[in-house]
């Protein structure tokens, strides 16, 4: 959203009351707002449906029992995970993804709607994948249904889905997820409210650096790490409940509900149901947070260990050591200022960029014999809810970058000590789960071997014969340790973790070191293979992981967590401590404890109910409109823009067919238009049709007297566009060739005058005319990654050619052809920016005759590209424009004024602007002469949150000079939702 100052007073105050009324109703958190889209699966798949009481599950064909499984979940959780709030919601619809290898899922409410991704992910937890996500997202469901009362169920009536959908942005995010984590962990045996590592970023920051300021906890920080609100948010709500009962949230709910009106009615019941809102509910938990894990600290000794990854001012991960030889260790290096980078450093912490490798997925990162493996994020072209997990190779000497598997479903890959074999954990759509033994030079399947009754595996480890892999599988009991012969195909279990994580084994000699939560911290831990025994060797303040022993196996290198990120610590061998497992003692919080007891349940095989279900094909054609939201306003959900009017909104519950109808007024014309919009993404191309008509009113002057006419305009386009997506390591990249087709009409409606006067006591007729417009648009891009502190991506090019004419028709409107080039670069300094632009526009005028005796509306093409900053109304044949910013960070000021503002970022930037443009010939035979054009100016702008406000403002001010001339000023305003 953007509001500038050359926009007149009385149309920005216009603007600002219907701006401010969307923004109301949208504010919604992410994720989980409507008219949310998350991509579409491919057009081939065909879809069943089950539909009960209370849901109706809609999932890919030959997913039949897993679709009748997820259905008996959710009629499970609906007797279990919506008592605390105490609250059943309505029937709700829920689309199974199986083709992603994406771990996820989310609740959206305008359509109202559970979207289930279904792939575990590399580094589950010790329960089932999919049970646990069924209860976390039917929990949001339940949190969000609860407010349809009171005024927010008026609302419901009065705007649709989108009406409650509203209300939930007066609902903190941190306890939306928080509360979702809180029934993941009391409903399951597991859940991240047991984990040592979903704590261990709040607790190391407290008791380093102290409890931040309520603001900064919620909405981050540039400059210091801030744990995510999941993690806040479960602390926040647990602790209310422990101390308050398990209902303890449910009136806080049910009064925004009822009572929405006001800045903060969340916080207005927790001061009556705890006598202090959220700012005093975060100190007092986290004053008592502080003295739980002051007194766990002082019940654990610890292990003393050599740092040697360099220290870093900012946040930064050393993560997966891997000894290289006796002087260097490779790591996974990221952090506040780094995007992801494999870097080898020596015992002095002196380190050397290898690569910078795409998207990773978690515990996917070995080495072995000069070369990295790991598994990296593929993206299909066009389908969104299609992608690909595939193995990569680099060879650490030649820097050769290898493609192992194309098209793949593969994670956790682990090199053989000889490097000739890959295994790595195969997931397939089906839900099938298989260890496999791959080429290390074709990707060819070698073997393959299964755990249990298609038992999860994670975490492959080879004995240094190669001929031994230890894996862990998870069943209905937790996690266990395997060892599997690859001779003979046999396996047999080492040890069951029972009620505690494990994770990342690796062979030690005859023994396997692995990660282990027995303490309530994350540490290392050894399984004797000898006698069968269990002991602690590495004892941290705020947790240890990933041990890798050094070839001679005296010492270990594992990563060492502190308040600013992972370190790489290394051990030798006589300091390890061995302490045996019946002698471990967990002094962490236990939250998850009273929890479990409140809900007094827990879902697997054994507690849910299996139902008998009729599956029948869900048709795409009849469930192709579903109108979900209606609103006072025309609202343009392209551009966020928004004017007075109205608007029936529709979209698919497999979100291919958006669709909205609407009435639109035109506050600067005084006149009221009607519209409708389709867009269809189920194909490969995207199908998009608009159309509108209404009156226009054409302002003019005689002699400085004012006078104006209506007429009647009616606008039908029909478009076809490709978007298609790549990556390729650190960059992502994209084409969207577009053509679209037009008819435009002008003609006179009921209220245009019979005659219109044009000076000198003539009068003439209006004259009908209709134009055939073709617009042709190709939108290239390519990028770096980058990180959160970058204003600008530090490498980055977007190319634009686009082309429009009217070839058909008795009118010719002339013709339009743009090319833009943008290229971005870094600045002088970290995290500064440069972006350089380059474009071109040459125009021709439409040749139009007509009868002498009549008015007729002909069209010209808008400009495509800019002209120099403060320039405005201006028009030429020809026009070039070469224009240079460089963006800047200011200061991080984390500066919090509780309930009014919080303020994140300052930035600024200075730009130039040089046009050359040559104007349109009055006479042909007379030789136009090239105007030069310019501007130069800075801008200043403040990232803050305001009222607590969940999407981030950016502010700020903006002055030009063009020409050398009086300074243009231009208020800036954004919102990111």
């Amino acid at each position: 959203i953007l509001v500038s100052s050359p926009t007149t007073i009385m149309q920005l105050k216009s603007k600002t009351y219907f701006l401010l009324l969307l923004l109301f109703y949208l504010a919604v958190i992410p994720v989980k707002g409507q008219f949310y889209s998350a991509g579409e699966d491919p057009a081939s798949v065909r879809w069943l449906q089950i539909n009960t009481k209370n849901f109706q599950v809609i999932f890919p064909e030959g997913y039949e029992s897993q679709g009748k499984y997820i259905t008996d979940l959710l009629e499970w959780s609906y007797q279990n995970a919506g008592k605390s709030l105490e609250h059943q919601p309505r029937k709700v619809s829920v689309i199974v993804h199986n083709r992603t290898i994406v771990s996820n899922g989310f609740v959206s409410w305008a359509p109202r709607r559970i979207e289930l991704y279904t792939n575990p992910p590399a580094n589950n937890d010790f329960h089932d994948w999919m049970e646990r996500l069924v209860i976390h997202e039917f929990r949001h469901v339940v949190q969000i249904d609860k407010l349809n009362q009171g005024l927010t169920r008026l609302l419901g009536i009065l705007f649709g889905e989108m009406g409650t959908g509203a209300v939930v942005g007066h609902m903190p995010l941190w306890f939306l997820e928080g509360d979702a984590v809180v029934m993941e962990t009391a409903l399951t045996n597991a859940g991240r409210g047991r984990l040592p590592r979903f704590e261990q970023g709040l607790r190391a920051q407290v008791l380093t650096r102290g409890a931040y300021s309520f603001d900064k906890a919620v909405f981050g920080s540039y400059k210091d790490h801030v744990p995510n609100y999941y993690e806040l948010g479960y602390q926040l709500v647990a602790a209310a409940r422990v101390e308050h009962g398990a209902d303890a949230w449910s009136e806080v709910v049910d009064n925004v509900g009822r009572r929405p009106w006001g800045l903060f009615p969340f916080s207005t019941q927790m001061n009556r149901s705890f006598g202090r809102g959220q700012t005093r509910h975060y100190n007092r938990t986290f004053r008592r947070l502080q003295s739980k894990w002051t007194d766990q600290m002082s019940n654990h000794s610890y292990s003393p260990s050599m740092i040697i990854s360099p220290s870093n001012r900012l946040f930064t991960n050393y993560s997966h050591p891997h000894w290289v030889d006796e002087n260097n260790i490779i790591a996974l290096k990221t952090g506040l200022k780094d995007i992801p980078r494999i870097v080898m450093m020596d015992k002095h912490g002196n380190e050397e960029v290898l690569h910078y490798p795409g998207t990773l997925f978690p515990n996917s990162f070995h080495y072995s014999n000069g070369v990295i493996a790991w598994s990296e994020y593929k993206p299909d072209p066009r389908w969104e809810h299609r992608n690909y997990a595939n193995i990569m190779l680099l060879d650490i000497y030649t820097r050769t970058l290898t493609q192992l598997t194309s098209k793949g479903r593969y994670f956790s890959p682990a090199l053989a000590p000889d490097g000739e074999r890959v295994a790595a954990v195969q997931t397939e759509k089906n839900g099938n789960y298989r260890l496999v033994i791959l080429e290390a030079s074709t990707g060819a399947v070698l073997k393959e071997f299964e755990a249990g009754e298609n038992n999860f595996i994670m975490h492959p480890a080879w004995h240094n014969t190669g001929d031994k892999i230890a894996v862990i599988a998870l069943d209905e009991h937790g996690k266990r340790m395997e060892l599997i012969d690859l001779t003979t195909g046999e396996s047999h279990i080492l040890f069951r973790a029972e009620q505690a994580d494990i994770s990342s084994p690796v062979f030690w000699g005859e023994d396997i070191v692995f990660n282990g939560t027995w303490s309530g911290i994350d540490n290392i831990y050894r399984f004797d293979m000898s006698n069968g025994e269990i002991t602690q060797i590495v004892s941290s303040t705020f947790g240890a992981v990933n041990a890798s022993p050094n070839d001679s196996n005296d010492k270990i290198a594992f990563s060492d967590y502190t308040a600013n990120g992972y370190t790489i610590n290394i051990l030798s061998g006589d300091q390890l401590t061995d302490i045996p497992l019946s002698e471990i003692t967990d002094h962490s919080v236990g939250f998850h404890k009273t929890l479990s007891q409140q809900e007094n349940a827990v879902i697997g095989p054994q507690t849910v109910e299996r139902g008998t279900y009729d599956i029948k094909p869900y048709r795409r054609l009849p469930n192709l409109f579903h109108l979900h939201s209606w609103f006072p306003a025309h609202l343009n959900i392209d551009n966020m823009d928004v004017d007075p009017g109205a608007s029936l909104l529709f979209q698919n519950k497999l979100s291919t067919s958006f669709a909205q109808l609407g009435y639109r007024w035109d506050l600067n014309e005084e006149t009221g238009r009607y519209s409708i919009s389709y867009n269809y993404r189920g194909w490969y191309p995207v199908l998009g049709i608009s159309a509108e008509t209404g009156e226009r009113r054409l302002y003019y002057s005689i002699d400085e007297e004012p006078y104006n006419f209506l007429w009647q305009e009616s606008n039908l386009n029909v478009s076809l566009s490709v978007p298609l997506r790549f990556h390729h390591n650190e960059y992502f990249s994209g084409i969207t060739p577009l053509i679209r087709a037009g008819i435009s009409n002008a003609s006179s409606s009921r209220n245009t005058p019979d005659s219109i006067f044009v000076g000198n006591n003539n009068y003439y007729n209006f004259a009908s005319t209709t134009f055939f417009t073709q617009d042709y648009r190709i939108l290239a891009y390519r990028q770096r990654r980058s990180v959160a502190r970058d204003l600008l991506p530090r490498d980055g090019q977007i190319i634009e050619v686009q082309y429009r004419h009217t070839p058909f028709g008795e009118y010719d409107m002339g013709h339009i052809l743009a090319l833009r080039a943008i290229f971005y670069s870094p600045g002088l300094f970290r995290h500064h920016g440069v972006r350089l632009t380059a474009s071109h526009q040459q125009k021709k005028q439409g040749e139009n005759t007509r009868d002498p005796e009549t008015i007729a509306i002909f069209y010209n093409f808008g400009n495509l590209i800019n002209y120099p900053r403060g320039m405005t109304g201006q028009n030429h044949r020809r026009l070039t424009n070469y224009t240079v910013d460089y963006h800047f960070p200011l200061l991080y000021p984390d500066l919090s004024i509780p309930y009014l503002m919080y303020l994140k970022r300052l930035r600024g930037y200075a730009f130039t602007d040089l046009a050359f443009a040559d104007p349109f010939a009055e006479n042909l035979n007379i030789p136009v002469r090239t105007e030069t054009l310019y501007s130069y100016g800075a801008g200043f702008l403040a990232d803050f949150h305001l009222f607590r406000f969940l999407a981030p403002i950016s502010a700020g001010l903006q002055i030009a000079f063009p020409n050398g001339g009086e300074p243009v000023f231009q208020t800036l305003f954004s919102i990111s939702l």
